[in-house]
């Protein structure tokens, strides 16, 4: 059974664990010995902390043993991107820059671990957040893992987390999601990303990019583990049922002008697998059109990027020169031009409130296209489309997979909500999923392949 733990979702792990059927020790085993034999090739980690773990899992088993269970977490493995303050450990934020080691860890690691999960290490990320394509400038960049001989991108920021769920190094992780960088990598690596509207999960002890955008997110196989984690770290009442037909929109036609003609395709045929008795689709516009509030995104991201950072844009920093590019364009934003932009922020999060009135979710690609191979990424756009105007915004967003393109790459949808609507976001993403039947197929054949 050992083997087969990897395949677990975290929900599953849990009832074992609670049974007696299996141990946390079993559990951290399974998971090291796996990250051993595949992340030279994938690159998902740049700490592991084996004895740590392994402390902390007989440490789990002895407490269970005797009666002290804390619940479906205890003795289930977590690892967190490198945004993540880890006491004793260096934040290095996916960069060579920073030295000092932290003194606390992040409180909403903390929490986790006083559930009983086990920190198992810190996943690679892209510089600074920056970079939705998950190219790693001054280090390994994480591959994908459907096709990891091809070298095919595994999405940014938060690559490292994605390939480690996608390839069963760990069944769940904690990540950071400004622009999509939760969502994105999780929908190019087939796994489930969730950004929640700000202020529900902390992020004192996490890297900043983009004050104004950063949330923490949460990356899984499946919905349902990511609800347990976030019911853990927000607790509320549990959303237990929605009135049906479920009202969702859908992408107006006029923005999907990037969305390429396969992906365009296979939108419409998930569309069309959704039951009338359970969905009802209307076609309405959005408040704004997309592109309208990408040039104010970008003015606010990159002013408060450069704020943070802008002291690293220096020889020998240790920085990639394409991020010092990225942050040197914060410090041509007049501050005049972040107040109006702010200004515009706060108006189209009232707009979207209001719009939502009218339905329950917003249904649409999480990423125009799929992954792509490394070596071509020059001749792509970022594939931030229809991820960057919910941080903007301020929604809520569940990015779930919902089939393999024509050479076997993941596709996905993100089910948006109104901030503060995210236990509706997972039970809707969780109907979608079920639906589908991705989790059970699929991925499945990728996790047994290695």
């Amino acid at each position: 059974m050992k083997d087969e733990l990897v395949h677990f979702p975290v929900m599953k792990l849990g009832q074992l664990i609670s049974k007696g059927e299996i141990s946390p020790v079993d559990v951290v085993e399974a998971y090291l010995e796996r990250i051993a034999r595949l992340d030279g090739e994938l690159h998902a980690f740049v700490e592991v902390y084996d004895a740590e773990s392994r402390h902390s899992a007989r440490q789990a088993e002895r407490e269970i043993t005797a009666g002290r269970y804390c619940g479906p977490l205890h003795g289930i493995p977590i690892a967190v991107k490198d945004f993540f303050d880890v006491e004793g450990t260096v934040t290095s934020g996916g960069t060579k820059c920073f030295t000092k080691r932290a003194q606390t860890t992040a409180p909403v690691v903390r929490a986790l671990q006083d559930y009983g999960m086990i920190l198992i290490g810190k996943h690679r990320a892209v510089e600074l957040g920056m970079g939705a394509a998950g190219i790693v400038e001054t280090g390994p960049t994480p591959l994908n893992p459907w096709k990891p001989d091809l070298r095919i991108a595994a999405g940014g920021s938060s690559n490292g987390s994605a390939v480690a769920v996608a390839a069963g190094l760990i069944p769940v992780a904690l990540a950071t999601d400004t622009g999509g960088s939760v969502r994105i990598p999780a929908a190019w690596c087939g796994v489930c990303g969730f950004r929640p509207s700000s202020g529900q999960l902390s992020l004192k002890g996490v890297l900043p990019l983009s004050q104004t955008m950063d949330t923490v997110g949460i990356i899984a196989k499946e919905t349902i583990d990511v609800e347990l984690i976030y019911n853990h770290l927000y607790p509320q009442e549990t959303l237990k049922e929605i009135s049906e037909p479920v009202k969702i929109a859908l992408l107006p036609l006029q923005e999907r002008m990037s969305l390429c003609e396969e992906s365009a395709l296979h939108y419409q045929a998930l569309l069309n697998l959704l039951p009338l008795e359970e969905f009802q689709i209307l076609r309405i516009s959005l408040p704004i059109s997309l592109s309208q509030c990408m040039k104010a995104n970008s003015q606010i991201t990159a002013f408060e990027a450069w704020h943070n950072y802008g002291y690293l844009c220096k020889p020998g920093s240790g920085l990639g020169e394409k991020v010092i590019m990225k942050l040197e364009r914060g410090n041509e934003v007049k501050e005049t031009e972040y107040l109006r932009a702010s200004l515009y922020c706060h108006q189209i999060r009232q707009a979207f409130s209001q719009w939502f009135r009218k339905v329950d979710a917003l249904v649409i690609p999480t990423t125009p296209e799929p992954a792509w191979p490394l070596e071509e990424n020059e001749k792509h756009t970022p594939p931030n489309d229809f991820t960057r105007f919910v941080n903007f915004a301020d929604l809520c967003a569940v990015a779930i997979p919902t089939g393999l393109n024509h050479v076997g790459l993941p596709q996905s949808v993100q089910i948006i909500c109104k901030k503060g609507d995210e236990r509706k976001a997972l039970l809707i993403a969780g109907m979608i999923e079920r639906r589908i039947g991705f989790s059970d197929t699929a991925r499945g054949i990728l996790l047994k392949a290695r």
